[in-house]
């Protein structure tokens, strides 16, 4: 999202942070991973994860995966990786990037905190998604604003103030990204919908439910996402940007993993939870996720499931055509950080990179799944 050049600072309270870190917000959010102070490690199964298995040949069509890569390419890719039947087929890597470096997930991670939800109510830690948020918030026990259920957040329906402005320091938007204490700023947000009403992508939902998740199993976001599911994954070390020392992690944007991390959660995914022998999430929730929402049919419960074609006005536009492979389903990040999930056709592609000039979801989706069909019927 970029932070903004300083205005009308004589009439508010001055975060310095929040002033510095937009004077020297990087040109390159997404790969300036030392950029990102405070950090709080979310331990996984050590510095870095086995390399991932590499297939010696594959059913995808040459002319499809070079038309993935130079699309990818094309459109300031630092990475793109394709996974076909738990094997790579493609790890492609530009501009100096590797295989080890850690990226800005932006907000992929809101999956992630998705699945944490649906661990915390296998575990009875939450009661169910229709659970009032006032039950976890004493701050908003006898507010209204405690009346927004676990699902409102999670299918953005919340009815909460959405400032998304990225032109001031005094946006709400501005202030949760790089501002100094984003649990009282998320607990000051106004009520100004009756929740349930109306989809309203806004990332003061993600923060509050990471509040909720807290709260509900004593445990921080970075702990908690660390034993129940980057170690169970196999991945290696991540993470996460505090507001400030000692602070809150932000699981509304900022975690920070590598690019085949990110095709080891989609395999997971794929697996409906499962890695190895070993059921990580349940695949009830999983499939619970992938339910479209009842205002939006494009989103689930923090998770995409189409592509946003001008067919589906609310969300921002991102793909030309509807994706070949009707079960896609995918994680989204700002500048469009991408883990797609296919299973009809047992693919995961995860694409890594810096603010492309054209994106459309469509292309290098279809060239492989296309590709593929072609292929299958030849």
């Amino acid at each position: 999202m970029g932070l903004i050049a300083v205005g009308g600072l004589l009439r508010v309270a001055i975060d310095w942070r929040l002033l510095g870190r937009s004077l020297t917000y990087p040109d390159r959010p997404i790969t300036s991973a030392d950029w990102y102070q405070p950090q709080r490690k979310v331990a996984g199964i050590g510095p870095q994860a086995p390399p991932l298995a590499k297939a010696e040949t594959t059913e995808i069509p040459p002319e499809a995966l070079q038309t993935a890569l130079e699309f990818a390419e094309a459109q300031n890719s630092v990475a793109l990786l394709v996974m076909h039947r738990d094997r790579l087929v493609v790890e492609q890597y530009w501009q100096g990037h590797q295989a080890a470096d850690l990226v800005n997930s932006m907000s992929m991670v809101k999956t992630l905190l998705a699945l944490l939800i649906g661990v915390a109510i296998d575990e009875g830690q939450i009661g169910s998604l229709q659970d009032p948020i006032g039950s976890y918030l004493p701050e908003w026990a006898n507010d209204p604003r405690g009346d927004i259920t676990i699902a409102d957040l999670l299918y953005m329906q919340s009815g909460l103030r959405n400032d998304d402005r990225t032109n001031t320091l005094r946006s709400d938007l501005v202030k949760l990204y790089g501002g100094s204490d984003v649990q009282k700023l998320a607990l000051g947000i106004p009520l100004e919908g009756k929740p349930g009403e109306a989809f309203d992508y806004n990332n003061v939902n993600s923060q509050l439910l990471s509040l909720v998740l807290e709260r509900a199993t004593g445990e921080s976001f970075g702990d908690y996402l660390s034993s129940r599911l980057w170690q169970p994954l196999g991945a290696g070390d991540g993470f996460l940007w505090l507001d400030r020392p000692g602070g809150h992690a932000k699981p509304f944007c900022c975690f920070f993993a590598t690019a085949p991390d990110w095709v080891r959660l989609g395999q997971m995914l794929l697996h409906e939870g499962q890695v190895g022998e070993t059921q990580v999430i349940s695949s009830e929730w999983i499939e619970q996720m992938r339910r479209e929402s009842p205002l939006e049919p494009t989103f689930g419960l923090h998770v995409w499931l189409k592509a946003r074609t001008a067919a589906y006005p609310q969300v921002n536009y991102a793909s030309s055509a509807p994706f070949a492979a009707p079960d896609t389903f995918y994680l989204d990040g700002r500048h469009h950080q991408r883990v797609y999930v296919i299973p009809s056709e047992e693919l995961v592609i995860v694409r890594i990179g810096e603010d492309p000039p054209a994106w459309n979801d469509s292309v290098i989706v279809n060239a492989i799944v296309e590709g593929l069909r072609d292929r299958q019927e030849n």
